[in-house]
C-alpha cells in the first residue's frame, strides 16, 4: 500500500512539473512575440562627413552621426511612427546599397541626376545647396574664374555632384576621393590646390581649419543643386510616406528650426 502511494505521489509531482515547464514556455513565446510587435525600423545609408549635414562627433563620450540630415530623419521617424537605423557608406556606394536592398533609403546631400533616377526613386526636395571650392588662406582673392585653376589640381569626392561639376571644366586635372576628409587633409598639406565641395559644407569645414577659406568663382554655379532621399524604385507607399512627413515638418515650422540650428 505504501508502495502504491510512492508511486502515486511521483505521478503526480512528474504531471506538476511538465505543466510548469509547459507555462513557462508559454509564457517566454509570449514576451518574445511582444518584442516582435515593436515598431518598425527603417535602416538609411549616410557619408558621414558632410557637416553640417552628417559627421562623426563625440557625445557624451560616444561617437555619433549627427547633422541636418540626422535632425531631420529623426522628425521623419516620428512622423511616420517608425525607428531609424544610421549606417555610414562611402557616397559612392549609396545608391548600389538602395538599389541591393542593403539599405531602405540614403540621405547624404545627394542630388537627383539622371543618372541616379535610372537605378533610384527621390523624394521631394528638401535643401538647395551651390558648389564652392576651399583653398588654402589668402589664395581666394586671386580665383575670380575657374580658368585660375587651369594646370592646378582640384579634389572631389567621388560620385557627388561636385565631381561631376569639376570634371566638366577643361585643363582643370580632377583628383578624387572617398571621403571629404581625406580631401580636406591633402588640401591641408598641399597635395593639392583646391576641393570642391557644396557650399554650406564648406562653411563647416572652414569653421574646423583655420587654414583655409570657401571661395565661389562667378563661372562655378549655373544653378542651385535640390538635395533628396534617394529610395527603392517603384516603392510608391514608402515615396508618399517621406513625402508626406516632410511635407508635415515643413507646415509645422519644425524644419525651419532645423536650418536655424545647423545653417544660421
Amino acid at each position: 500500500m505504501k508502495k502504491g502511494m510512492f508511486t502515486l505521489l511521483i505521478i503526480v509531482l512528474m504531471i506538476a512539473f511538465v505543466g510548469c515547464n509547459s507555462a513557462q514556455g508559454t509564457e517566454g513565446q509570449g514576451e518574445e512575440s511582444q518584442q516582435s510587435q515593436g515598431k518598425d525600423t527603417l535602416v538609411v545609408g549616410t557619408s558621414a562627413d558632410f557637416p553640417p549635414f552628417e559627421s562623426h562627433e563625440v557625445v557624451e563620450g560616444k561617437d555619433m552621426i549627427v547633422g541636418f540630415d540626422i535632425d531631420l530623419l529623426n522628425e521623419i521617424a516620428k512622423e511616420l511612427d517608425v525607428d531609424i537605423k544610421i549606417e555610414d557608406i562611402d557616397f559612392n556606394g549609396l545608391v548600389a546599397a538602395v538599389q541591393t536592398g542593403k539599405i531602405d533609403m540614403a540621405i547624404s546631400g545627394m542630388t537627383p541626376k539622371p543618372d541616379r533616377l535610372e537605378k533610384v526613386d527621390f523624394s521631394d526636395s528638401y535643401f538647395k545647396a551651390s558648389q564652392a571650392l576651399l583653398v588654402k588662406k589668402g589664395i581666394a582673392k586671386d580665383i575670380d574664374s575657374m580658368d585660375r585653376l587651369k594646370g592646378k589640381i582640384v579634389a572631389s569626392q567621388l560620385g557627388t555632384t561636385s565631381d561631376d561639376v569639376i570634371s566638366s571644366f577643361e585643363g582643370i586635372e580632377v583628383k578624387k576621393y572617398n571621403r571629404t576628409n581625406d580631401a580636406v587633409l591633402d588640401l591641408n598639406n598641399g597635395r593639392v590646390e583646391a576641393v570642391i565641395i557644396e557650399d554650406t559644407i564648406a562653411k563647416a569645414y572652414v569653421d574646423k581649419n583655420p587654414g583655409i577659406e570657401a571661395v565661389i568663382p562667378e563661372d562655378l554655379n549655373e544653378e542651385e543643386e535640390p538635395f533628396a532621399i534617394a529610395l527603392p524604385k517603384g516603392e510608391k507607399e514608402l515615396l508618399d510616406k517621406i513625402n508626406g512627413a516632410l511635407k508635415n515638418i515643413k507646415d509645422s515650422g519644425k524644419y525651419d528650426e532645423l536650418v536655424e540650428k545647423w545653417f544660421e
